[in-house]
Formats: structure tokens, C-alpha cells, sequence
């Protein structure tokens, strides 16, 4: 028989059993503002935490309690959210800024005022989990040293020196964590374009790490550059890398004296980069024996080069020249295969870039023969400099040389694409490429002509 009375202990355990469930969801929204005075149409970021995965409805209410701004943003896999918005026009006074969802909101007030005054804001902004547990800064940061962490609901200026200046702008940043950005001076740049010359050095910008980090809203960047440096006919552009296509893309940019500045939405490389001038008409005069006037018999690849021209493979210039130092570009190493291994011409493959090219046929021959192939189905890149790793590839399918039989080792193995990996071991092993004197391969540097028709003829034999 049940006694009459529960004991005081069991009846606070049922209780505490009762009540379990409600408070094992109890959520805490938490709400800061990046200000809290502004002018009408300016832009507020509201960040905080809240329950990871979930929606959080933003609303900004007037004197009247009339909604003039409604949106939402859901919270990352921490809880941290933030969102970005802009006052109306017509807002002034205290409007008041609600965050949260069903019974979980917090609040905070802003002045909006034609006059008011922008101010960092008077209370910090609470720390957040997540990005190593760091804690938000309570005000834009202002670096130098290519290095900094920046609270999303502030952004900030992060300089690495004179060279290269990044400004982000409040709200820009994802999340409501700090994070780490950070710029620096890339030792190994990817190779730069026929034609183009580097203006400084190539630089890599990273958020915590991530080199394709996508912005909420634009950045901008400012780079410096020597004016006296370029000629009068050379012109200073910003140039992102497209790490999948691998290509240098011009984003052109606003010069003022020495400085050129751009807006990006995304993390990557970047550089300056200028057109080269175009070179003298001025022909010089010929030497006796002489094919060309800059290849003289003791030129290392001399023979090659007059062999490789006299049978129509390749051409010099109009001036006389042949430049063996020059980079050779991706249609023109197509062109000396297709010509070099007699392969017939063709119209199939035409490339969104290669459709009015001068090389269209040659490369649609080497296309059809299985030699070369895009970055992607609709470019092939024509003008980019082909780098040592792409002739290899380009040159044990036109030659149909064996698969290696054994590994090859240099200092910058470790530099070679995936996908080249077996064609330079190859290569190498037929005595048709080879390293240089310090050990290494350089696979993504740029291949010269000279090296070019060396290639060729190595494979011919």
C-alpha cells in the first residue's frame, strides 16, 4: 500500500525530473551591435551567439514599435551568427535592434540621428566561442604587420607594410568568432603570363588559413608600384590568381601615383602586373653564319634552335631575333608538336578562347591527337607561358614515350602537380628533360623557347 505522503526527497527528485527536459534546452541569445549611434543609411552589424544550426530573425523597431528592418541569418556549427544591415533613410531617434527566436531574443538600442556622430561602440562586444575560443576585440583593428585578428562585427586595416594594404569593412567577415587574416609575400608564385611583368611580389592573403576565403561583402586592396619603373606605355593592373583553372584574371584597378586599388570579394593571389612594351622594330645587323642574330654559336642551344627552324618547326622573329630566353606560351608549344610530329590539322575542339586565335587549327590538331587538353572545357589559355610541368605532359603524349620505371627524385618533388607526376618521371628517365645544377626541377616555372625546341628534339631522336 502506497503511503499517503511522498517523502520531501522523492518529491524533489520527481521535480527535478519534471523540469530536466526545459532546462536541458535553455537558450541564452546574447546581442551586440557594432554601434550604437548612427545616420540614416548607414550599415549595422548585429552579431552574437545563439543555438548552432539555427535561424535567428533580426528585427529593428522604431519609437513606435514599427518594424522598419526585418531579416534572419542562421548561427554556424559554434552558435556564433552575424548580420549585416542597412538603417533606412527615414529612420531617426531610438530604434531598438531585436534578436532571437520563440522565447530566446535579446535586445539592444541605437541613435539614429541626420547628425549623429559615428563612434566605436561603449561596450565591448562579448566574447564568442569558436576560431580557438578567442574573444571578440571591441574595436577595428589597425595592423601593419601583414597579421591580425579581427572581430567581424568591427573589420578592420591590415597592412603588410607599405607593399600591400587589405580595409574590411564591418560585417564583411562570416561568423561572429574572431578570426586570423593574414598577408604575405608568396616565394614561389605561380608563373606569370607572356607579355606581363611582375610589378613587386606576388601575395597570398589567408583567413585562418583558408586561402579562398568568400567575403559576406567586398574588401578592398591597395598595392604600390615604382611609376618609374614602367614605361609610358605600360599599365599597372591587379591580377587574381583562378586556382582552378590555374591562369592569372585581370581586375584591372584604380591608379592614384604609386598605389592601385581594387575591391574583391574573395581570398586568393594577387599581384601587379604590367604589359610589356612592345620591342624595337629596329632590326640589327647580321652576323655572317648567323641564323639569328641573338642565338651565336656558343649559345647552349644553338644547334637545336637553327636545326628546329630550318625544318620550319619553329620561327624567329621579323627583327632577326629568336629569344631563347623568352617564355613560350601554351599555343605555341602546341604549334612546334603539331608541326614538329606531323599531325594533321584539325576544326573539331575549339576552346571559348581559342576561336578566333591564330593557333586555333594547331591546337585543335593536338587536341584531337590526345596531346593537350583545357583547364576546362571552355579554355585552353592559348597565350599563358606553358610551364616546365605542361611541356613534360604535352611531350610524352606527342613522342608516346613509355611510363617510368622507376621514381625520380629533386628538391622541389614535392612542387609537382599530381597530374604530372608520372610524365616528368618519364621524361626524365628518356634523357628528354632533366634538372639543374642545384637539384631541382622548377616544374612550374616557365618554360623558355630555348628549352622548348630542346624538348622537341630530344623526343625526335
Amino acid at each position: 500500500m502506497m503511503p499517503k505522503k511522498i517523502p520531501a526527497i522523492l518529491m524533489a527528485a520527481l521535480m527535478v525530473a519534471l523540469l530536466a527536459p526545459s532546462l536541458a534546452f535553455a537558450v541564452n541569445v546574447s546581442l551586440s551591435l557594432s554601434r550604437n549611434t548612427a545616420n540614416p543609411g548607414d550599415s549595422v552589424t548585429a552579431l552574437g551567439t545563439a543555438d548552432a544550426d539555427t535561424w535567428v530573425t533580426i528585427k529593428v523597431l522604431d519609437s513606435a514599435q514599427n518594424i522598419i528592418v526585418f531579416d534572419g541569418v542562421k548561427s554556424d556549427a559554434n552558435g556564433s551568427y552575424s548580420c549585416t544591415f542597412i538603417l533606412p533613410g527615414t529612420s531617426e531617434g531610438t530604434l531598438t535592434v531585436v534578436a532571437g527566436y520563440e522565447s530566446n531574443v535579446d535586445n539592444k538600442t541605437i541613435t539614429v540621428g541626420a547628425t549623429a556622430e559615428e563612434e566605436e561602440p561603449t561596450e565591448p562586444t562579448p566574447g564568442f566561442s569558436g576560431g580557438g575560443g578567442s574573444t571578440t576585440t571591441s574595436q577595428a583593428v589597425n595592423s601593419t604587420t601583414g597579421s591580425a585578428t579581427v572581430a567581424p562585427g568591427y573589420g578592420g586595416t591590415i597592412s603588410l607594410g607599405s607593399d600591400v594594404s587589405l580595409k574590411i569593412p564591418a560585417g564583411a567577415l562570416k561568423g561572429a568568432a574572431n578570426v586570423n587574416v593574414t598577408i604575405k609575400a608568396v616565394s614561389s608564385p605561380p608563373a606569370i603570363p607572356a607579355g606581363l611583368s611582375l610589378q613587386g611580389s606576388v601575395f597570398e592573403l589567408t583567413v585562418d588559413g583558408n586561402a579562398s576565403y568568400s567575403f559576406n561583402k567586398p574588401v578592398t586592396l591597395t598595392f604600390t608600384f615604382d611609376p618609374d619603373s614602367l614605361t609610358a606605355e605600360e599599365t599597372p593592373t591587379v591580377y587574381y590568381y583562378d586556382e582552378t583553372s590555374a591562369r592569372w584574371v585581370s581586375l584591372g584597378g584604380d591608379i592614384s601615383g604609386h598605389s592601385i586599388t581594387v575591391t574583391v570579394d574573395h581570398f586568393t593571389k594577387f599581384a601587379v602586373l604590367a604589359k610589356e612594351a612592345t620591342p624595337s622594330t629596329v632590326q640589327p645587323a647580321p652576323v655572317a653564319g648567323q641564323l639569328f642574330s641573338d642565338v651565336p654559336a656558343s649559345y647552349w642551344a644553338q644547334a637545336v634552335i637553327n636545326k628546329l627552324s630550318t625544318l620550319g618547326y619553329i620561327n624567329g622573329y621579323p627583327d632577326g631575333s629568336f629569344k631563347p630566353e623568352n617564355s613560350i606560351s601554351r599555343a605555341e608549344f602546341a604549334t612546334v608538336l603539331v608541326k614538329a610530329f606531323n599531325l594533321p590539322l584539325a576544326s573539331g575542339k575549339v576552346f571559348d578562347d581559342t576561336a578566333n586565335h591564330w593557333a586555333k587549327d594547331h591546337i585543335a590538331g593536338a587536341y584531337a591527337a590526345g596531346i593537350v587538353s583545357g583547364y576546362s572545357e571552355s579554355s585552353f589559355g592559348p597565350d599563358d607561358p606553358i610551364t616546365r610541368e605542361q611541356m613534360a605532359a604535352m611531350i610524352v603524349k606527342a613522342a608516346k614515350i613509355e611510363a617510368a620505371t622507376e621514381k625520380v627524385a629533386f628538391t622541389d618533388s614535392g612542387e609537382v602537380s599530381d597530374w604530372a607526376k608520372d610524365a616528368l618521371a618519364a621524361v626524365v628517365q628518356n634523357k628528354i628533360m632533366q634538372g639543374y645544377p642545384d637539384g631541382a626541377f622548377a616544374p612550374r616555372n616557365k618554360a623558355t623557347r630555348a628549352e622548348a625546341v630542346t624538348v622537341i628534339a630530344n623526343a625526335l631522336e
